[in-house]
């Protein structure tokens, strides 16, 4: 069977999804570390355990209010993205579950990862599957419909 790394070979909507994912969560990692360490410099703590530990709190939290909320995080939104479950609206507690690996950046680097490298939909984290959910790109262009004018022959008579 194939892989999420396998299907990324020869499918470019799913490398850019992917990359629309990561620059979503990297800029959802950055507003929450610029967070932590202003609560570090509020509350003074221990570099690494800004890095480590604070920084995945605040990222879990914040996460997990805003997919339940809005579908999306700062991130998401920026790349037109939005976090879904398969049946029905994205509940609070799939939203509490499905960032669980946001605790730590290092365990939710190991969670795409494993989404990527194992059998499943290709398009989610391994967290996401437990829970039934995914993040998709929304599509709001609007479409333009050409008209187009029939014009009509003249029929040229013969005398």
């Amino acid at each position: 069977m194939q892989t999420g790394f396998d299907i990324m070979e020869y499918d470019s909507s799913l490398r850019k999804l992917w990359g629309k994912r990561i620059s979503a969560d990297f800029i959802d990692f950055v507003i929450t570390l610029v967070t932590a360490f202003l609560f570090a410099y509020v509350f003074p703590m221990n570099p690494l355990f800004v890095l480590f530990v604070a920084q995945g709190i605040i990222w879990y939290i914040y996460s997990a209010i805003f997919d339940a909320v809005w579908g999306k995080t700062p991130g998401k939104f920026i790349f037109n993205l939005k976090a879904v479950a398969f049946i029905g609206d994205l509940t609070l507690a799939q939203a509490l579950l499905r960032n669980l690996t946001k605790l730590n950046w290092l365990i939710f680097v190991g969670d795409i990862i494993a989404g990527l490298s194992t059998e499943g939909d290709p398009r989610q984290r391994f967290s996401e599957r437990i829970i039934d959910s995914l993040v998709i790109a929304e599509i709001k262009e609007e479409r333009k419909i050409k008209s187009f004018k029939i014009e009509e022959k003249e029929e040229l008579e013969l005398p």
